[in-house]
């Protein structure tokens, strides 16, 4: 999908958009990073992965042909500047925190993995004392019934 723009004000005015918009929803999926709540984050991931398709179509579509913006006044071009700063530094601090999450998460998932598969990994066989490892009961070459 491809921004609808009628000129380069109109182009830049919707570009300026797009970048705010998406700048506010990468900042509200870092703050629920960083404060423990990735989970909450997939209420927000449709309109962030469309908007992020746009606005990777469109910043494409402008480098190959920078006339789409060129005649867009100086003022729109400089707030488009300072919404692109401004959603590289989102961007930037949604990397950290989604790393720092990611770390979290897979150290989380390594514990849990390490302590079933150490629950799993029953001793057998017998010890030097011959026992059963499994229990702490001697074993014996005959099977007894101890309900005699």
């Amino acid at each position: 999908m491809a921004l609808a723009a009628h000129d380069a004000n109109d182009r830049a005015s919707q570009m300026i958009s797009l970048s705010e918009r998406l700048t506010g929803l990468l900042e509200r999926e870092t703050e629920l990073f960083r404060n423990r709540k990735p989970q909450d984050a997939a209420a927000i991931a449709d309109e962030k992965g469309g908007l992020a398709r746009i606005y990777r179509a469109e910043t494409s579509r402008i480098a190959k042909d920078p006339a789409l913006i060129g005649d867009a006044d100086a003022a729109l071009k400089s707030d488009l500047r300072d919404a692109t700063v401004r959603f590289n530094q989102a961007l930037n601090d949604n990397h950290q925190a989604s790393s720092a999450i990611r770390t979290i998460t897979q150290g989380l998932v390594h514990s849990v993995a390490t302590e079933v598969a150490n629950k799993r990994a029953a001793k057998t066989g017998y010890g030097a004392t011959g026992t059963n490892n499994n229990t702490t009961t001697a074993m014996s070459a005959i099977t007894l019934d101890k309900r005699v």
